[in-house]
């Protein structure tokens, strides 16, 4: 075998290894702990990325902290977070396909339903997860509002009477209540609003912003990220439920 054969296989067994490389190179995309929001975002996204041939790895953290890393470019970019994100974090690129849509409600115990409306929410006292853009805009002018660090810690807050209302939303909601066996908790009405969530990754890495595009808008006209929705959620309710029965 010749000088020159050897050399000329060598480089095409590197420049192949380094093809390798660079695809199987793992991202990390930062959310917000507890949500089962971002948990169902995980699974849609992880698939998307599948079909580029890219692992993902999630980094769950507090709301306010997933952004920071985020944006500061720490982590890869933002696993699902609404569309103003892009407004307020310019180093954040939007893949311009949503990866869910986002329900916001008003969550309230049985017996208060009547007497509650939402002409004096606020005036009461109302909760919501520390870093949710969505509920922050919802209670802008509100009197009394807090902050808490878990869905779990809010909904307990809302059950025990603490608290007279919760904003959550379509998925933090129910599961919540199947995850702790509340029977007392209950929407006050339809949704305030419902937000198109969006995928977003750093600047660093922008070329891959039409890649991830293209193919979740495949998985939406697919009826795919729908069917990924639905199973997860079915999932996580029965084995919560299971877990409150014990």
């Amino acid at each position: 075998m010749s000088i020159r054969f050897c050399t000329a296989f060598l480089m095409i067994w590197l420049n192949l290894a380094s093809l390798v490389v660079a695809e199987e190179k793992k991202l990390v995309f930062s959310t917000i702990e507890g949500s089962p929001l971002a948990e169902i975002a995980g699974a849609v996204m992880g698939k998307a990325y599948d079909q580029l041939g890219i692992p993902i790895e999630i980094y769950f953290t507090s709301g306010n902290r997933a952004l920071v890393v985020s944006s500061g470019g720490h982590v890869d970019g933002e696993l699902v977070r609404i569309g103003v994100v892009k407004e307020r974090f310019p180093a954040l690129q939007q893949v311009p396909v949503p990866n869910l849509e986002a329900k916001g409600f008003v969550y309230v115990r049985r017996g208060d339903k009547e007497r509650l409306s939402d002409s004096n929410l606020a005036k009461l006292r109302i909760g919501y997860l520390e870093g949710v853009v969505q509920a922050q805009k919802f209670t802008i002018g509100f009197e009394n509002v807090w902050q808490a660090q878990s869905v779990d810690e809010l909904f307990q807050l809302l059950s025990s009477g603490k608290l007279d209302a919760v904003v959550s939303d379509r998925f933090d909601g129910p599961l919540t209540i199947a995850k702790l066996g509340l029977a007392d908790i209950v929407p006050l009405g339809a949704p305030f609003q419902v937000e198109p969530m969006f995928h977003y990754i750093h600047e660093k890495n922008s070329h891959l912003v039409p890649k991830v595009a293209k193919v979740l808008m495949q998985m939406r006209n697919s009826g795919e990220i729908d069917a990924i929705t639905e199973a997860e959620m079915a999932g996580m309710i029965a084995e919560y439920r299971n877990v409150a029965a014990k």
